[in-house]
């Protein structure tokens, strides 16, 4: 696949969007999918995945143990692996593995929970709605979008889009915070990469958070006990003063936060903000709000499969390697239900996203 946007815009001349037709022509495909077992976790890929889960740490931790090049080696796997289990932790909690709450699934999780650090009720709980609704905003009586989706309520941190400006303002209840939040929307394209960084400890502090307060003592002890238990091994393990491993812990957790938000920037970031009463069903919503990036043996490794984003919102508890195989049929029915079915190569993807971020500093 070019690095250049697939020719769809084009798509649209025929007419307005047909959603009916579209949400028709989803569950045949859903139908077929299923036929041919792609909604199926084989036991061999679940044994893997749990090997994976405890193996790959425990080779970065004895690779800190040897220090100087083997070290950073084992910064880089743990860095790779943080991604990779919460694309477990997402699998899981859509039910790829059986319904979450079955005792299996529910293992899974807690071990997740142990070794990433991500509890599974935070991300339900958010990540649910944006399934059911990306993207979208309900619109106050003066006009005003307040976000339904929380992957595009970020204040103050992030301002999405220029749509979101208004609600950002008005979150604002100090003249200090406005001043605040002003600076950093100002501020927001320079930041963003280093605001990436840290996801990882944002993400689990809103998943100790949440586990506490809906009375889920184990997952969000389990949740506290990856920090102390990592900082506690690098910290013993490496050759060096104790400083270096809980250097070494953090860096692997701004590494793996940097790559999993990058992955999750470019599926969103630059589409359409709307209003949630004017959207036509559930996939409507999912398709004029959502791209997909290349795939590839190696992108949808680094990405687990959400480089497929169009596809995994079509049919979310489908599983992830089976995602690819779904993007031509996905493609043509999009098309000619009068869709764009939006596909940017990695780098025009980020030039949507910084475009967005522009705007909405200089609104």
């Amino acid at each position: 696949m070019s690095d250049t946007m697939e020719l769809t815009a084009g798509a649209r001349e025929a007419g307005a969007p047909d959603a009916r037709a579209l949400a028709q022509r989803m569950a045949t495909l859903k139908t077929e999918a299923r036929e041919k077992g792609y909604f199926n976790v084989p036991l061999w890929e679940q044994a893997f995945r749990c090997a994976e889960l405890v193996g790959v740490p425990a080779l970065a931790f004895y690779l800190l143990s040897q220090g100087g090049f083997a070290a950073f080696v084992g910064f880089v796997v743990l860095g790779l692996h943080y991604p990779r289990t919460a694309y477990l932790g997402h699998d899981l909690a859509h039910n790829q593995w059986g319904p979450r709450d079955d005792a299996k699934p529910r293992f899974m999780l807690r071990a997740v929970a142990l070794l990433q650090g991500f509890g599974s009720h935070w991300w339900v709980e958010k990540h649910e709605l944006h399934h059911a609704f990306p993207n979208a905003c309900k619109k106050s009586e003066d006009g005003i979008l307040t976000p339904i989706d929380g992957d595009i309520d970020s204040v103050p941190w992030i301002v999405w889009d220029k749509s979101l400006v208004e609600y950002n303002e008005l979150a604002a209840t100090s003249p200090w915070k406005a001043k605040l939040f002003l600076t950093m929307r100002r501020l927001q394209v320079l930041l963003f990469f280093p605001l990436l960084s840290m996801a990882r400890f944002n993400w689990s502090w809103q998943s100790i958070e949440t586990a506490f307060r809906v009375n889920k003592s184990l997952e969000g002890a389990l949740c506290v006990a990856h920090w102390v238990i990592g900082l506690t091994l690098a910290g013993f393990l490496t050759p060096g003063p104790v400083w270096t491993g809980w250097l070494w812990f953090a860096a692997t957790q701004l590494l793996g936060g940097f790559i999993l938000a990058f992955v999750f920037v470019l599926n969103h970031t630059g589409m359409e903000i709307y209003d949630a009463t004017e959207a036509k069903g559930f996939y409507d919503r999912q398709a004029r709000s959502t791209r997909n990036t290349p795939s590839s043996l190696f992108f949808d490794w680094l990405t687990g499969g959400l480089n497929s984003q169009i596809e995994h919102h079509m049919f979310p508890t489908m599983a992830r390697r089976n995602l690819s195989k779904m993007r031509d049929a996905t493609r043509k029915a999009m098309l000619e239900c009068g869709y764009a079915y939006e596909e940017l190569g990695n780098r025009e993807a980020m030039q949507a996203v910084l475009g967005a971020l522009t705007d909405a500093a200089k609104a």
